[in-house]
Order: C-alpha cells, then sequence, then structure tokens
C-alpha cells in the first residue's frame, strides 16, 4: 500500500540516529496505520452496526450470540461492538476507504508545533502528514491538528 504523501515528511531539524532497520520498521507501522486508519469499520476500537441490519444478515439469535463483542447500544438502533467483530467487517466491506480526516502537511504540523512549544517526534510527524490528521486510534482516536475536526461521538 501507498501511503499519500503531501510534502516531504522529513524536518529540517536533525532528529537523533534511530535503531538499525528503524525505517523499515516505521514504514511498517504507517503502512499498517493507513490499513487500519481508512478501514471505518476498524479505525476506532468500536464501530456502530445496525440492529435491524444484524438480525437481517445473521438472525436475530445471533445478537445473543455476540454478547461478548458488545460494547453497547443507543436509542437509534445501533449495536456498538469491538471493531475486530465479524459483523463490523461484513457490514463495512463496502464502504469507501480513506482517512476520515486527510493526511496535513508539513507547514500544518509546524503551526501546530508552534502552539504547543515543542516539536513532534519524527515519526508522529509523519503519522499526520502520511496517514491523515486525526481520527483513528485507540479510543476516540489521534487528535486533530487543526481546526475543527473532531471525530464523530467525541
Amino acid at each position: 500500500m501507498t501511503s499519500p504523501v503531501h510534502g516531504d515528511s522529513e524536518s529540517s531539524r536533525q532528529e537523533p540516529p534511530g535503531e538499525p532497520g528503524a525505517a523499515e520498521g516505521d514504514d511498517a507501522l504507517i503502512d499498517m496505520l493507513c490499513t487500519r486508519a481508512w478501514d471505518p469499520g476498524r479505525r476506532f476500537d468500536t464501530a456502530p452496526v445496525p440492529r435491524s441490519w444484524i438480525e437481517e444478515h445473521f438472525g436475530p439469535e445471533h445478537l445473543n450470540r455476540i454478547r461478548s463483542q458488545t460494547v453497547g447500544s443507543s436509542s437509534n438502533g445501533m449495536i456498538v461492538l469491538k471493531s475486530q467483530a465479524e459483523e463490523v467487517a461484513v457490514y463495512f466491506a463496502d464502504a469507501p476507504r480513506g482517512p476520515l480526516f486527510p493526511p496535513v502537511t508539513p507547514p500544518e504540523v509546524e503551526a501546530a508545533e508552534e502552539i504547543i512549544g515543542r516539536p513532534l517526534p519524527a515519526l508522529l510527524r509523519r503519522i499526520y502528514t502520511e496517514v491523515g490528521d486525526g481520527g483513528f486510534g485507540p479510543d476516540g482516536g489521534l487528535a486533530s491538528l487543526t481546526d475543527g475536526r473532531r471525530a464523530p461521538g467525541t
């Protein structure tokens, strides 16, 4: 998988030398993050699936069998499941892939660094410039560096 790059992800700052093979490991991590972040069913730890869809595709008794994968439910008929659940994969199988928020540019990272008063680690800079501007990851996801972008439900 190729990651979109908005400009050169290398900063003019000097980074301390990493471990041998770290760049290859970082490249693999970026690819894995893209796969997860761009999948609407897996970008967070949980995903909502309509109760009616589960009953239609798996049968009404199926909800009892997946109780251990159920995290919650909502009044609008959605069942919140762990993102690794088979039902999530099937429900989101044909959903468009792409980041919730597009990657930021290096100048946008630099503007955020100026606001927080310190540089971000090189790998985190790559995540923001190659994977997306937050909106994926554990719990409510990685925070966005730009104004006005919030993951649904946060």
